[in-house]
């Protein structure tokens, strides 16, 4: 998360299981709306592309949420 390899989160903390990570690595409200916004992009910028295409396949038949 936010760029950290998972081993050195695992050092760092003194964890030898990846299942601690796990249980105490949260997704924070701003790291979902940096996802949010990078797979958004990728969404749309492909649409912009190609926009004869059919509005109904604009998300290649992936239903995302609003």
């Amino acid at each position: 998360m936010l760029g950290v390899p998972e081993r050195a989160v695992m050092d760092v903390m003194g964890w030898s299981s990846s299942s601690m990570v796990k249980r105490y690595q949260h997704v924070t409200a701003p790291a979902r709306m940096d996802i949010a916004e990078r797979v958004g992009g990728l969404l749309w910028a492909a649409t912009e592309a190609g926009e004869d295409d059919d509005p109904d396949e604009a998300a290649g038949g992936v239903l995302v949420p609003a």
